[in-house]
């Protein structure tokens, strides 16, 4: 059995090999539930930060803040739920001390790792349950969605507008596509299930493409286009 416990307590080290360097715990936490996850791949890391927590460690009480990982873990194609450590600030008593953290009240910042491409970016993230800042001994529960790059345009490929959005029932693409490989359009819904797809095998010049989504609920949709491993991400909101 205590060879068991190692190799899983090994593998969990090994397989954390970017956002790793977390603060020692001080005791004192926020639990970070994300419910659904669109975009990311097993293997991905995803990292929970405060932009401006408490860096200063020990009884020196130096003040010292800064972007700060509180806390992160592996995707494994499963609901996350990952902890944030808090800080502890003790310097207003005799002999006090530090211990770095994230500060209550300061907001949440998530960050991905892309293991494949070795890429760090931001997704967009949605809040279903809790606040979007940071609280001792709370929780939020939330949606994330892995915009690849969080960019709109690259090379000759570029999805201009997406309109109207909210839409209700009939939503444009308006996409320039002039690179000689198929372009692929997927659209899922908020929990990840893929609802459509279709391959448009010539190129397009500033071409608008017609999504009819009469048959769907309201609510709010991914939209991913693909093509020649460059991928853009958008989401839509269908209002009936």
């Amino acid at each position: 059995m205590k060879y068991l416990i190692y190799i899983v307590f090994f593998n969990i080290i090994v397989s954390q090999i970017h956002f790793f360097d977390l603060p020692d715990s001080t005791g004192v936490t926020q639990m970070v539930i994300i419910e659904n996850i669109i975009g990311l791949d097993p293997g991905d890391e995803v990292g929970l930060f405060d932009a401006n927590g408490l860096l200063s460690f020990g009884e020196e009480c130096i003040d010292e803040y800064g972007e700060l990982l509180v806390g992160s873990g592996v995707y494994d194609g499963n609901q996350m739920n990952l902890v944030g450590i808090s800080s502890q600030d003790y310097c207003d008593f005799e002999e006090g001390f530090q211990l770095p953290g994230f500060i209550e009240g300061n907001p949440i910042v998530i960050k991905v790792w892309d293991a494949s491409e070795d890429i760090e970016y931001i997704p967009e993230i949605i809040y279903n349950q809790g606040s979007s800042n940071w609280v001792e001994m709370g929780f939020c529960a939330i949606d994330l969605i892995v915009h690849n790059l969080s960019i709109d345009s690259i090379d000759n490929f570029s999805l201009f507008e997406i309109y109207p959005n909210p839409f209700n029932s009939i939503a444009t693409f308006n996409i320039n596509h002039n690179i000689n490989n198929p372009l692929e359009i997927s659209i899922f819904d908020i929990s990840g299930g893929l609802l459509e797809n279709f391959t448009i095998i010539k190129p397009l010049y500033n071409q608008k493409i017609i999504w009819d989504a009469s048959n769907y609920d309201s609510g709010i949709y991914i939209i991913n286009f693909e093509s020649s491993n460059i991928f853009i991400t958008k989401k839509i909101s269908l209002i009936k």
